[in-house]
């Protein structure tokens, strides 16, 4: 059967998305699970969601940087590689860079609004309930990103494992490339 140039990488893309989206719905409708609030309630709710929240965002925030710091050194391997990688690696890497970079945004964004003493702030109290919705929504995307950055990855893992493996077929090889010389003398051949 013959698959075309990055047809794996966007039916991948479409897979990793929708993956991220029920995710974060699911998540979503858990934290609000616990029906319609009104001020006083939702300034409970905040105060005890409060220390979950920035350590999600920050822990989100960690691994996105660390994983835009690891395609930095994915991209330079692969260009000084004797391999030569098709459309489906870069595809994959940059869908995996968006995802990073929306992490970043959206997990300093959370730092930022938990950071606010919004308990202290009288004239605020109107706006607890909304306030709760928000920070549960943006919680419930942080987990829907993170699940969709994990999916890529692996994603990307296994068309890498594939080119190892003796009997793997990578699509992020070009087609008709033989594996280089050096690669193998190694394995005996």
């Amino acid at each position: 059967m013959s698959v075309t140039r990055g047809a794996y990488s966007a039916h991948e893309i479409r897979g990793t998305l929708i993956g991220g989206g029920v995710s974060a719905l699911v998540l979503f409708f858990i934290i609000v699970g616990v029906g319609s609030v009104g001020s006083f309630e939702a300034l409970r709710l905040i105060e005890a969601a409060l220390p979950t929240a920035r350590f999600l965002a920050a822990a989100v925030l960690g691994s996105a940087v660390t994983v835009l710091a690891l395609l930095l050194t994915l991209l330079g391997l692969s260009l000084s590689s004797d391999y030569r990688f098709s459309e489906a690696l870069y595809t994959r890497a940059t869908f995996l860079t968006w995802l990073s970079v929306a992490c970043i945004i959206l997990g300093a964004l959370v730092l930022l609004a938990v950071a606010v003493p919004i308990a202290e702030v009288e004239g605020l109290a109107t706006y607890y309930a909304a306030f709760y919705y928000v920070l549960a929504g943006a919680l419930a995307l942080l987990g829907g990103l993170v699940v969709a950055m994990g999916l890529i990855i692996g994603f990307i893992l296994r068309g890498l494992i594939a080119i190892g493996h003796p009997d793997g077929k990578s699509d992020l090889l070009r087609e008709g490339q033989e594996e280089p010389e050096e690669r193998t003398a190694e394995i005996g051949g």
